[in-house]
């Protein structure tokens, strides 16, 4: 299998930039709420950590809930807890507003200000009107939540095709029951049909409550890569697929060879690479600048000016690039994002 080295250059470089310059000063006396997908899973609980700190850069109050990684009522309890605290605003991650649209539809009338953080606003899905007051701004390249999920399925395509040499034969695992996972799954689907010699073999789809440990997905999983011993690669969109599920374990158990390509680029999801479990992770991001950008933003909204782009974007990690050699380590940008934003906003 030959490479296609250009390509794959592109995709461990990365589409980085950097934070704004100039931001206005800390505003005062403000109490955030921060609503995580679920702090049982690394992927979660790193952008509350890195939401708690950039708070305290800013001086302000900072309040967790935890929406437990629970759909059906989890997400709405964590809004309506956040709610009745009365906060200054609320950022929500990784969940999309048309699963907790009553809760956010009171937000709207209390006035407190919502952010949505890799969560697609109602209106980017047909469900309702738009409810977050805040945009968030990943970069000129991802200027909006739909944009940055179709970017995080079209980056990871891309790698698959530069690594393979244009060979790609996968069995994805594409999520269900969040229209944030139907965007990411056609960006990826769109951009390897680009790859004249890629294909999808198989697909073993899963929903969040498929992702038990040795539950329903690892499963059909296991069952795919005995159907499919053909496929060079199996891709999931998240580390959690791979950690928390126990989807890296069940392909190590099977003998199969196919290169595992992963994404976010968790401490555990790298450890997996650094152990040869997982090929690559095929996307991954900061999520430490992404709390601090969405802080950014928030700053801006309280000063009374409109978000601006913050200069997130993807890269691609194997064993020999943008990796930490220290177990447990996520990915680290290269950027500086903490001291550029403390400068921006006039704090030490």
């Amino acid at each position: 299998m030959q490479k296609d080295s250009a390509a794959l250059a592109v995709a461990l470089k990365g589409n980085e930039a950097t934070p704004p310059a100039t931001s206005p000063p800390a505003a005062k006396d403000k109490s955030v709420w921060f609503v995580s997908c679920g702090q049982q899973v690394a992927s979660c609980a790193s952008f509350a950590d890195a939401a708690k700190e950039a708070a305290g850069a800013l001086g302000w109050d900072f309040h967790l809930a935890d929406g437990n990684l629970n759909q059906a009522n989890g997400y709405s309890t964590a809004i309506r807890t956040a709610l009745a605290a009365k906060p200054d605003a609320i950022i929500t991650d990784a969940f999309s507003c048309s699963i907790v649209q009553p809760e956010l539809e009171r937000a709207k009338q209390q006035g407190v200000p919502v952010l949505g953080l890799e969560t697609l606003d109602c209106s980017d899905t047909g469900s309702g009107p738009s409810l977050f007051t805040v945009p968030m701004i990943y970069s000129e390249t991802y200027p909006d939540n739909k944009s940055w999920w179709t970017g995080w399925g079209e980056w990871s395509a891309k790698y698959l095709a530069a690594d393979s040499g244009g060979t790609a034969k996968v069995v994805t695992n594409m999520g269900q029951g969040d229209p944030q996972f139907d965007l990411l799954n056609n960006g990826f689907k769109s951009e390897l049909a680009k790859c004249s010699g890629c294909s999808i073999v198989a697909d073993v789809p899963w929903t969040v409550s498929d992702l038990a440990p040795n539950g329903p997905w690892v499963t059909a999983l296991r069952n795919a890569l005995i159907k499919y011993p053909e496929a060079g690669y199996v891709w999931w969109p998240f580390d959690s697929n791979g950690v928390d599920s126990g989807g890296a374990k069940a392909i190590l158990q099977a003998g199969h060879k196919a290169k595992v390509v992963s994404g976010i680029g968790t401490g555990p999801g790298l450890d997996l690479v650094r152990s040869g479990q997982v090929h690559a992770e095929g996307v991954a991001r900061s999520s430490d600048w992404l709390s601090w950008g969405a802080m950014d933003q928030l700053n801006r909204h309280f000063n009374g000016q409109p978000s601006v782009p913050q200069g997130v974007g993807f890269v691609s990690i194997d064993k020999d690039h943008n990796l930490s050699p220290t177990s447990g380590d996520a990915y680290k940008t290269a950027v500086p994002f903490k001291e550029l934003y403390k400068k921006a906003w006039g704090v030490d």
